[in-house]
């Protein structure tokens, strides 16, 4: 089998799984046992939460994440992710940000005059992220995926060490800065993530395992 043909099977069988997400529940989901359905309704808030806290990723909501186990392949959640505007950064922007002085005083009729004098703010530890362009904040975002299945992918316990964990992201818009695809996706074998996170594989190990596809 080529390496293309592979390919195009994973993204089908990609496509399957997020056409089910999109008609039904885990809940409602046909044998799907209790305890997988639990472990993939925490792996969405771990998700969410991940993506809710990206200095890089813009969700619409507080719960974007959704997922299913399909019997066979493995845990698949599906997620639409939009690239934050580097005007609406908070920490540097936010009113509560930086040294904040009220002076009292009179004026010439005696009235009581309040002053309030805000510095210019506390210089994020990451304030060069500013200047990352959206190419850059989508890799970001990538890495940021990728680090959620490694460090927390083990959560689907139930799922088999040959199937895979799998993120199918798509943009919140028509695309990701100026690439020219709009889908990603990003896939782990179970056994790599459990592997990784009982000290057999190490950062580098693991990213080198990991399938990332973009079309």
């Amino acid at each position: 089998m080529t390496k293309q043909l592979t390919r195009l099977l994973s993204l089908g069988a990609i496509g399957v799984a997020l056409a089910l997400a999109n008609q039904a529940t885990v809940a409602e989901a046909q044998n799907v046992d209790r305890k997988i359905a639990k472990q993939i309704s925490i792996m969405e808030k771990i998700i969410d939460e991940a993506m809710v806290e990206s200095k890089y990723a813009l969700v619409g909501s507080s719960h974007p994440t959704h997922g299913i186990y399909l019997d066979g392949y493995g845990p698949v959640f599906s997620i639409e992710v939009g690239l934050v505007d580097s005007e609406w950064w908070w920490d540097n922007h936010s009113i509560f940000n930086g040294d904040v002085s009220v002076m009292t005083d009179e004026n010439e009729d005696g009235d009581k005059v309040i002053t309030i004098r805000r510095g210019k703010g506390k210089k994020s530890d990451d304030e060069s992220h500013k200047e990352l362009d959206d190419n850059a904040k989508y890799r970001k975002v990538k890495e940021e995926l990728v680090e959620v299945i490694r460090d927390y992918g083990d959560t689907i316990a139930r799922a088999k060490p040959n199937e895979y964990f799998t993120i199918f992201a798509s943009p919140r818009s028509t695309s990701w800065g100026d690439n020219d695809f709009h889908r990603l996706v990003v896939r782990a074998k179970m056994q790599d993530i459990t592997d990784y996170n009982s000290g057999k594989l190490n950062a580098g190990q693991f990213q080198d395992r990991v399938e990332i596809m973009e079309y």
